[in-house]
Order: C-alpha cells, then sequence, then structure tokens
C-alpha cells in the first residue's frame, strides 16, 4: 500500500478528506502499523541524502503551521506555502506540516531533495529525489516502500521544499542523523540544510 504525501492549502474538519484521514489511521492501528515500522525508504545512503537536503521542520504552536510557512514564502520570490497530509513523508514530516516550496530549475535539483510536482490525476504530491531515470527524477515518500510509479520531470515539477513548519518534533532527523553518523554515513555533527 502507498500513500501519498499530498498538499493541500487548506483542510477544513468534517470534510471527507477529514473522514478518509481518520479511516485511514484506524486501518493502520487496526493492522498494527505504525510511522515507525520497518516500512518506508531504507537505504542509509538515500537517508543521508534526504538529511543533508531537505529542512528539517521549525516548530511552531499548532494551528500557526500554515501561517508561518506563508509568512516565509512571501519573503521568497516565486514561493508559496501548502499544508500536507498523510503518512507518506512520516516521521520526516508529520501530517499538517506547512511547507514552503519555491520554484527550482530543473537541472538543479539534486538527489534527497524534497520537491512537488503534479500527478497525472492533478495533485500535487510532495516527495524526497531518491535516483534519476531517462524518464526524470524518481521520487518516493520517507514512509513508502517504493518509488512513485510517475517520475519528475520538467512538464510536472512545481518546486522545492525550503522550508518547514511542523507543531510536534518526530524526532526522525535527530536520531536518524546520530544513526548515519556512527555508521560513518554523514560527517560527525552533520546538521540539515534550512
Amino acid at each position: 500500500m502507498q500513500f501519498a504525501w499530498l498538499v493541500l492549502s487548506t483542510i477544513r474538519t468534517g470534510t471527507i478528506l477529514g473522514t478518509l484521514r481518520t479511516l485511514l489511521v484506524l486501518a493502520v492501528l487496526a493492522f498494527g502499523l505504525s510511522s515507525e515500522a520497518e516500512a518506508g525508504i531504507k537505504s542509509q545512503r538515500q537517508l543521508a541524502a534526504i538529511a543533508n537536503h531537505t529542512p528539517a521542520p521549525h516548530l511552531v504552536s499548532e494551528g500557526d503551521q500554515l501561517k508561518q510557512a506563508e509568512k516565509m514564502a512571501a519573503q521568497i520570490s516565486g514561493a508559496f506555502a501548502l499544508r500536507g497530509v498523510g503518512q507518506s513523508m512520516e516521521p520526516l514530516y508529520a501530517p499538517n506540516t506547512a511547507i514552503v516550496v519555491a520554484p527550482i530549475k530543473y537541472d538543479a535539483i539534486k538527489k534527497g531533495m524534497t520537491v512537488v510536482y503534479v500527478k497525472r490525476n492533478g495533485r500535487r504530491v510532495a516527495h524526497s529525489v531518491i535516483g534519476e531515470t531517462r524518464d526524470g527524477y524518481l521520487v518516493q515518500g520517507v514512509n513508502n516502500d517504493e518509488a512513485d510509479a510517475e517520475a519528475v520531470n520538467e512538464s510536472n515539477l512545481v518546486g522545492v521544499v525550503v522550508q518547514a513548519y511542523a507543531s510536534a518534533d518526530t524526532s526522525f532527523r535527530n536520531g536518524l542523523n546520530q544513526q548515519l553518523s556512527a555508521k560513518g554515513a554523514l560527517p560527525e555533527g552533520a546538521k540539515s540544510r534550512t
């Protein structure tokens, strides 16, 4: 089962989306799965690239995520703010993390960056770059077992995540950095770009 970290500008309580999210959470709990399970990207090299090229979220008060992201986006030419839903980017980004997406030249994309692209069905998705093929960049949600079926190319690329705001820390990035540093995959004391 693959979950996309869909990005929306607003989320309303009591909507169909909210109901579907609740049902999804209940299904995950019923099957005994969690965001700390053995799902997702397992390559230490890919995780190190993501830790280095995807910004850690700034912690803000609950309800202020999108407001802070919009404030930051206003300072960056062509940037805009979105709120993420879904579980594919957990535990790197929890649901309701607001992100700032800025334009990027296609040839400036690097492995580990988290990009936003438009799927064939018209939905925007934020996933991390894990490789490149002749069709474009391969992207994958950190919590997904497989790469997305669609590649990111010049025609569907929206931008790159340059900042994030969350109301809670997942402790994932600190634990990941410690684990990768201990195994020599990251230099000691390496920090993510923000």
